[in-house]
């Protein structure tokens, strides 16, 4: 069954230490605020090298920051606060926001989705 990518996310309340456990290679990305007007008000920008599968202890300043992976994912944090969420990828480009819940949704296409558990 093909896997659909799930969408992660991470509000990082003060400076954190995490180990992220993941499958695939993943590109960290933080969401900063755009200078002028923008559509959304905001943009990703790389944090970091590529993240090979295993695990990866991350020190993150404080902020918000996303990932997209195809396979399960696990997040440990060492020290700090962190606020996380995840749903299926969408394709309208805005970032999710980790405390809020998703809103359901009409038919999806069909797939398997990965899991994202916190411990």
């Amino acid at each position: 069954m093909k896997r659909k990518p799930l969408h992660v996310s991470l509000h990082v309340r003060e400076p954190s230490v995490v180990d992220l456990t993941v499958g695939d290679r993943v590109q960290l990305d933080r969401v900063v605020p755009t200078p002028g007007p923008s559509q959304n008000g905001s943009l990703a920008e790389r944090h970091g090298r590529l993240l090979d599968p295993g695990v990866t202890r991350l020190a993150l300043p404080a902020g918000r920051y996303f990932f997209k992976t195809l396979s399960d994912a696990n997040l440990r944090v060492v020290t700090g606060g962190v606020a996380a969420g995840s749903h299926a990828n969408d394709k309208d480009g805005t970032f999710p926001d980790p405390l809020a819940s998703p809103a359901p949704r009409g038919d999806e296409r069909p797939g398997e989705s990965p899991r994202f558990t916190i411990e």
